[in-house]
């Protein structure tokens, strides 16, 4: 088991304020990250795969600091976003063999195996991948090098409805081999089945950090009645923030 740790991580623009995150995540289970757009999702995942190093705070994979040591902390790190860097003129099959030299463990047979099962031509260039393409491509890429855990932001967005079945399909997998996955969604019905711990963004604070089952049960103790769906957590949590504040 591996584990994963973020320290009041903070990152300061004009009009906004990712404000002192801190959580932990263990390998083997589903996070999800919601929030509405604006809320700081994006801005939390790139500042914890190491995209923006304009942050304050600390992040740790088995005790291996992001900080201390980049290439380490990002060779136990899978990290789908629209930002990832390929070189667009070439291929996807070229892609992977120039950038998988940085990972040890990055393997060209079991990227060929993912291209082929998520249907993605090899030959293609990059700039010729739609966007479902090239987040299909990135999942390829990083199950490649066997990352402890995979952080994905808004990986569902691209996806026709039958592939995101199948894609959902392949996540349960990763769990059962004891991969940590955090995932960013607004689409949140999409990730009831797999939900294990409910990360809740609001205005740049993490309001809510905990496991399915006690929000199920904090739920149930303001409405007497089962939540079923991850949808209805938000609403609550939402709601009691606003009465908070309104006090």
């Amino acid at each position: 088991m591996s584990s994963f740790t973020c320290t009041n991580i903070t990152k300061r623009y004009r009009h906004f304020c990712l404000d002192s995150i801190s959580f932990s995540m263990e390998s083997g289970y589903f996070y999800v990250l919601a929030g509405v757009n604006g809320s700081g999702k994006t801005t939390l995942l790139d500042c914890i795969s190491g995209v923006s190093q304009g942050f304050s705070g600390e992040t740790q994979i088995d005790g291996i600091s992001f900080k201390a040591s980049p290439v380490l902390y990002r060779q136990k790190l899978g990290y789908i976003s629209e930002k990832c860097p390929f070189f667009m003129e070439e291929s996807v099959a070229s892609n992977g063999l120039t950038y998988g030299e940085f990972y040890p463990d990055w393997s060209v047979r079991d990227y060929s195996a993912y291209l082929d099962r998520l249907n993605v031509s090899p030959s293609k260039r990059i700039y010729e991948l739609s966007k479902g393409e090239f987040m299909k491509l990135q999942i390829c890429f990083s199950l490649a090098h066997h990352p402890d855990f995979l952080i994905l932001d808004e990986p569902l967005e691209g996806f026709d409805p039958v592939f995101r079945h199948e894609f959902l399909s392949l996540l349960g997998e990763l769990l059962d081999q004891d991969m940590g996955i955090l995932l960013s969604t607004h689409i949140t019905e999409d990730v009831d089945r797999l939900a294990d711990y409910l990360l809740i963004l609001e205005n740049g604070r993490l309001v809510e950090c905990a496991p399915r089952e006690s929000l199920n049960d904090k739920y149930k103790e303001y409405t007497g009645k089962a939540a079923p769906r991850i949808r209805d957590l938000l609403d609550l949590e939402h709601t009691n923030g606003t009465r908070s504040k309104d006090r």
